[in-house]
């Protein structure tokens, strides 16, 4: 059964963890807030829904006058700041803590314990190429994960939440593949096109969002690998 299995996963916000450079960033800009963690976390969905937005409208060929910096507007505006003159510099400095983020511990050994039980693994991720890709050598995922099966949306031409995204990795995954699990945190993304996709998303819902359909949900990364290995492992 497990060589009949795959195993997918989101970048940013599950293998990645964007929120601590988020979090980096406004303690360096703004030092003397007093922002608490419930806080961090309300600015933080804010952030990443305008990250979304923004990509999306990039995909669909909407750029327009709007720049991926232009996501801190918001988050300025809840902060009380008056002047976003510095939304540059916020993002710069927000991809420098991004890049020293590395794989948790949790993640590393779960895609060990994969690869070595032989099981194809693989990731599928919004974002440009160049910007992805290099976030997957930062993370040095071609130690478990063929970059063969490395999809990012833009060089696949299709994003997600489009089902289709799914269905064109699907597509060209082996024959006898029939079983594919997906680790995701983005329930509009991740979890409601894999479902209608066919394949059995696992949430990694860190920030408490709601969902609408009642889906295996985890918070964190050991109760991720616990329950992936657990459905891995189940014969349904």
């Amino acid at each position: 059964m497990l060589n009949k299995s795959a195993v997918f996963f989101d970048i940013d916000d599950t293998l990645l963890d964007n929120y601590s450079a988020f979090k980096c960033t406004l303690k360096k800009y703004f030092p003397d807030s007093s922002i608490d963690e419930n806080h961090f976390l309300g600015l933080y969905r804010d952030f990443r829904s305008h990250s979304e937005k923004i990509y999306q409208r990039y995909h669909e060929g909407k750029v327009g006058a709007i720049h991926n910096y232009d996501r801190w507007s918001s988050v300025l505006k809840r902060l009380k700041v008056a002047d976003d003159s510095n939304r540059i510099d916020l993002d710069n400095y927000y991809h420098e803590c991004q890049k020293k983020q590395a794989l948790s511990v949790e993640m590393t050994i779960l895609l060990q314990v994969l690869k070595n039980a032989g099981i194809l693994c693989g990731v599928l991720t919004n974002g440009f190429t160049q910007q992805q890709q290099t976030k997957l050598d930062q993370l040095k995922l071609s130690r478990f994960i063929d970059p063969k099966w490395q999809f990012i949306s833009e060089a696949l031409g299709d994003a997600k939440p489009n089902v289709s995204c799914f269905q064109k990795v699907a597509d060209q995954l082996p024959a006898d593949i029939t079983k594919i699990l997906y680790l995701g945190d983005s329930y509009r993304n991740d979890i409601v096109p894999a479902l209608a996709a066919n394949w059995e998303p696992i949430w990694l819902n860190r920030f408490g969002d709601k969902d609408e359909l009642s889906v295996l949900e985890v918070k964190y990364n050991d109760e991720a690998v616990i329950e992936l290995l657990s459905r891995l492992l189940s014969t349904r």
